[in-house]
């Protein structure tokens, strides 16, 4: 009979607990049957945590009850969690790349992560800690898909990215915007920019821009990440 580990003290499980939402850890926290199941299949599990008495997989570590919800971070957790490994980048060599000046909202992080990968984008960049739990929930396991970026300086690596031959196409409400509907996103290499849920792309990235990009719509304004799913699918399709 398998061991269960039955304190919030025991050394395995306070070592787990310094990864939730720790971006300076090389490892993540998932919680939910189908984000771990995404997770085995991607190979990014390591280690697989069931509720005693509820065990789907015959090599995982078992708790109790009082144990997962320590560990969780959800007011309901379905029983299970494991610990993953980030990945480390293998090929920076994308032709598709999403770009997101400051977003703050897990949500919407996560929701155009979704996105990034349904249209066929190759990488998504963000200085937001990208193995938040929120983001990981919200994504539904899209960012095993697709390869994540983290940034210190947006001007400076969109600067980096101008230079290496990227045409840079910023979403803003500027004057001189070009509606949606009338940009060609022709080029080989692109990046397509969205801006902080309350101001927008920052104004001195302006001056990098190649394109400056509006949605016209009979509203004040959309939420970033409803935003995000029209100008991809846009580029994607056409």
């Amino acid at each position: 009979m398998r061991k269960v580990i039955t304190s919030n003290q025991n050394t395995k499980i306070k070592e787990l607990k310094k990864h939730i939402n720790n971006n300076k850890s090389d490892f993540f926290i998932v919680e939910g049957y189908n984000l771990v199941e995404e997770a085995i299949n991607k190979k990014y599990c390591l280690e697989i945590y069931e509720l005693f008495g509820k065990e789907k997989y015959s090599d995982s570590i078992l708790v109790s009850d009082n144990v997962l919800n320590s560990v969780c971070t959800t007011k309901n957790p379905e029983g299970i969690f494991a610990l993953c490994k980030k990945e480390n980048i293998k090929n920076n060599n994308f032709e598709k790349i999403v770009f997101l000046d400051n977003l703050q909202d897990p949500g919407n992080i996560g929701t155009i992560i979704r996105s990034s990968v349904a249209f066929e984008f190759n990488a998504v960049f963000s200085n937001s800690n990208f193995y938040n739990d929120k983001i990981i929930r919200s994504s539904q396991g899209a960012l095993f898909n697709i390869n994540l970026v983290n940034y210190n300086n947006s001007f400076l690596e969109l600067k980096k990215l101008k230079e290496d031959g990227y045409k840079l196409y910023g979403t803003t409400l500027s004057s001189n915007s070009i509606p949606l509907n009338d940009v060609n996103f022709d080029s080989k290499k692109i990046v397509i920019i969205f801006g902080n849920e309350g101001n927008g792309i920052k104004k001195e990235i302006y001056d990098l821009l190649d394109f400056k990009v509006y949605i016209p719509i009979k509203f004040e304004s959309l939420n970033v990440s409803v935003s995000a799913g029209i100008v991809l699918n846009k580029i994607s399709n056409g």
